[in-house]
């Protein structure tokens, strides 16, 4: 007991880091920083804590259903992702347009410009929409209803992002369901 009183008395803690410093010799705490954020994130007393301080964590909203609905036609894409656009049909005009690529031989149409790109040894899957043009936020709000992506509360943790030069990208491999409905609408 008397040894233990001592322990306490000679040990400080460093309020930056998780190091303790116990006579003289350094003793690392179990959880980093970001593990300890981590884990009392969901915790019942940070709960009551923010109750009191009127912080309010509604849930997410109900996700809306697509503007635009998809054109009559079939709807068929091919093994190599090729897609036929739907012919006879009245294009409506859209807030944004997504490009085909071009330069095809025969005069061929192209490709739409949806790929799937993966990182960090294949663990991590994204899906990148190029070619976009027009109004851009109307776009990811349409693909949010498609895909059903809620819209976060944090926008650091937003699954649709806009990268440099116009480049839509969305977390996980949506590459099927993107074409599809891009050649529904007639893109």
């Amino acid at each position: 007991n008397m040894t233990s009183r001592l322990l306490l008395s000679s040990s400080s803690k460093c309020l930056s880091c998780s190091v303790f410093s116990v006579r003289n010799t350094q003793v690392r705490s179990k959880h980093s920083s970001t593990q300890v954020k981590r884990l009392f994130k969901n915790h019942p007393a940070r709960a009551r804590v923010e109750s009191r301080m009127g912080v309010n964590h509604s849930p997410p909203q109900a996700l809306e259903p697509p503007t635009y609905s998809p054109l009559s036609g079939e709807i068929k894409i091919l093994y190599n992702g090729w897609s036929k656009p739907i012919e006879n049909v009245e294009i409506p005009d859209y807030p944004f347009q997504v490009r085909r690529t071009k330069n095809k031989p025969n005069d061929a149409v192209g490709f739409l410009p949806v790929y799937a790109k993966f990182r960090k040894d294949g663990t991590k899957a994204t899906t990148r929409i190029k070619k976009v043009t027009g109004d851009s936020s109307r776009f990811i709000k349409e693909l949010r209803a498609v895909l059903q992506i809620p819209q976060p509360r944090n926008p650091r943790d937003d699954k649709i992002r806009v990268r440099t030069g116009g480049t839509i990208e969305v977390d996980g491999n949506h590459v099927r369901d993107v074409k599809h409905w891009l050649t529904g609408l007639g893109f």
